[in-house]
């Protein structure tokens, strides 16, 4: 992008200012237009980058990872839909010019008004408030049936990690949450694009069909009515009598579902998902959901692109407390920091989810008073297991998370075996226990199954 010192301010037609005219063309040399500059450097200040041809991902975000502001406005002029812009041309010539000129006018005067600061660990999230202050708009989810996750946000374009810094900033309440949608993933390839239908409990077949129940009662036979159908009579299966009158020889209680494969008769088919880019077939309890949200930009957020930094302060509160047993809130809110921490210095962080997958059949048999007090108990052991580096997660009564700072997923194993000892020997209710560990991104999608 262009050298700035010698290029003055330019007023465009609605007095608004441009900084330095200069625009940083990818995919192509640019034709020659009278009075616009189309040969800025990379990393240079420009007034926006115009897309000539197809451009990949990664050669965009390449050019903007060294702009000075990461937030330029963009003009495409080759539909590359997956890449944020905000214009679309069909041809570069004098009059599209104008026209984008016009277009990015409130988006380079929002820019003026707040210069672009950011430490380097935090540019890629200050990124998105400010594509949000300077577009004067909500960061809106959409669908996007070509992608993998089907769904994408376009004012910040395709970039891996985009809903992992979207959730980073909503928890530390930059962001203001507004939920769109859940999606599920493919247990083989992560895939959202998935199929839904009804299939068979007994073989998982989907040729089902939807039958009426008929009910004899003089025999108490209970069959799907094809069973009775014999022409235009209904003969009871079992004894073989004719039955003549609805309500007096027989009712029809309501409706079933019969496998035509299998011949399996049930009321409730399961649901199965079947993967449209692996074919994998997956069980609904089996796939793993994300719900997706609109974000909206908050004050607080205002507050941290003046300050060029994203907060630190609330969790420094936190951790002032002298507790390692935190709110769900609060546990996201520290493993943001450390995940930050692990990418800025590569080091690890893991987090491990200790669930009680009986404790329903514990709250059953020993009732609720009972079983609160025995997961309590079951904290405290865990929180006195761990090292004092180490945090707790307490939310329901259901699991618990622990951050594991400077400690990789592969490490976890002696931990986990000191945590099932302490339990065993604190809690006299027999709670089941199994563990799941993540690392890196995968913390987010675990903390974001609730």
């Amino acid at each position: 992008m262009g050298t700035s010192s010698a290029q003055p301010l330019v007023r465009i037609t609605d007095g608004s200012p441009a900084p330095e005219e200069r625009f940083f063309v990818l995919g192509g040399e640019p034709p020659p237009i009278a009075g616009t500059n189309l040969h800025a450097r990379i990393g240079s200040p420009c007034a926006g980058i115009i897309l000539l041809n197809h451009i990949e991902p990664a050669e965009l975000a390449a050019v903007l990872g060294q702009a000075p502001d990461p937030a330029v406005p963009i003009a495409d002029f080759e539909h590359n839909s997956p890449l944020r812009h905000d214009f679309v041309g069909s041809s570069l010539n004098v009059e599209t010019i104008a026209e984008l000129k016009h277009r990015f006018a409130p988006v380079w005067r929002r820019l003026a008004e707040l210069p672009f600061r950011a430490k380097r660990e935090d540019r890629a999230e200050l990124t998105m408030l400010r594509l949000a202050y300077s577009r004067d708009a909500p960061i809106e989810a959409v669908f996007t049936p070509g992608s993998s996750l089907i769904v994408e946000y376009p004012l910040l374009g395709t970039a891996a990690g985009t809903r992992r810094q979207l959730e980073l900033l909503a928890d530390l309440d930059l962001l203001h949450r507004r939920h769109f949608t859940r999606t599920h993933a493919c247990s083989k390839c992560g895939s959202a694009r998935l199929h839904v239908y009804e299939a068979c409990p007994g073989c998982s077949g989907a040729d089902l069909v939807e039958e009426t129940l008929v009910h004899h009662y003089r025999c108490g036979c209970q069959e799907p009515e094809s069973h009775f159908a014999q022409g235009q009579l209904l003969i009871c299966p079992k004894c073989r009598r004719v039955l003549h009158h609805l309500g007096v020889d027989y009712n029809k209680p309501g409706k079933i579902v019969v496998c035509r494969a299998c011949g399996a008769v049930n009321s409730d088919p399961i649901i199965h998902f079947v993967c449209l880019d692996c074919a994998t077939v997956t069980p609904a309890e089996g796939a793993v959901s994300t719900d997706w949200y609109h974000y909206d930009l908050t004050d607080e957020g205002m507050c941290a692109l003046r300050d060029g930094r994203l907060p630190r302060f609330e969790i420094a509160r936190l951790l002032e407390r002298g507790t390692r047993a935190y709110s769900p809130h609060e546990f996201r809110l520290l493993a943001a920091e450390e995940m930050r921490v692990a990418r800025q210095f590569q080091r690890s962080f893991s987090v491990a989810r200790v669930s009680f997958p009986n404790i329903d059949a514990v709250r059953r048999a020993l009732g609720p008073v009972a079983t609160d007090v025995a997961v309590r108990h079951a904290v405290d052991a865990i929180v006195e297991a761990v090292r004092v580096s180490e945090f707790v997660g307490v939310g329901d009564a259901t699991s618990v998370v622990i951050g594991f700072p400077e400690t990789a997923a592969t490490d976890i194993g002696p931990i986990e075996d000191r945590i099932r000892w302490t339990i065993h020997n604190a809690v006299v209710v027999p709670l089941e226990l199994t563990v799941d560990v993540a690392e890196g991104d995968a913390i987010e999608d675990m903390l974001a199954e609730g």
